[in-house]
């Protein structure tokens, strides 16, 4: 089990071109520019989601949702793409718990973050988080505590990351892979407006060789190392 928190809040208008730029994508001698590159980026990543983040890959409801109690319990390599920089995700192994729980099913989960460098050396403490509820159809709304990333697993900028976020998808039998939306907010190393970011998560099934890193429903791959 592996991680906890949740994220919502807005950019400072005065402080968002040099913010983007610099404090998250390092370096502020072209603003006006920076931030283009950064708005054509975003308005790709929101047409590649179009259709909601519980689109291919989270169930959409049906059969085996919600799953039985331990069907789908694991290791997921769970990949949080930031829309500031969509193509390069922190990453995190994440371990997932279902239990039944009045009624229904609930999840739990533990989040480890992994070196950006590799995408696979553990760093910092890992973070529990929930339960969770699941509703009859799967989809669930789990707003995390606020968590704190080291700087080694923040690709983004390298430095220590505080956020609090919400994660939206649906969880269904066999949930080998799930993926869905993000919002939330960052507090540090500046405060960032987390909606159309999107999270993907997928079963570990050999713990020597993680899955290639992809970022959305879509399955769109991150930047290669």
């Amino acid at each position: 089990m592996l991680f906890s928190r949740s994220i919502r809040t807005t950019l400072a208008s005065a402080a968002l071109p040099c913010f983007a730029s610099a404090a998250l994508l390092l370096g502020c001698a072209d603003p006006e520019g920076r931030f283009g590159d950064f708005e054509a980026r975003d308005t790709t990543l929101r047409e590649h989601q179009a259709g909601g983040g519980g689109g291919d890959g989270t169930g959409g409801g049906g059969e085996g949702c919600p799953p039985e109690p331990g069907a789908v319990d694991g290791e997921f390599f769970f990949n949080l793409s930031a829309r500031i920089s969509p193509r390069t995700p922190i990453v995190f192994v994440a371990g997932l718990t279902t239990e039944a729980s009045d009624g229904g099913v609930s999840f739990s989960m533990t989040f480890q973050p992994l070196e950006a460098a590799d995408r696979r050396t553990p760093t910092g403490p890992s973070v529990e988080v929930g339960p969770y509820a699941l509703s009859e159809d799967g989809t669930f709304t789990a707003e995390l505590p606020t968590i704190v990333v080291p700087g080694n697993a923040n690709p983004i900028s390298g430095g220590e990351l505080e956020a609090t976020i919400t994660l939206s998808g649906t969880l269904c039998e066999p949930a080998d892979f799930v993926c869905g939306d993000v919002t939330g907010t960052v507090a540090r190393p500046v405060n960032l407006n987390l909606k159309g970011s999107t999270f993907a998560m997928e079963r570990i099934t050999d713990p020597s060789s993680y899955p290639a890193s992809v970022i959305n429903c879509k399955k769109d791959p991150a930047s290669p190392l």
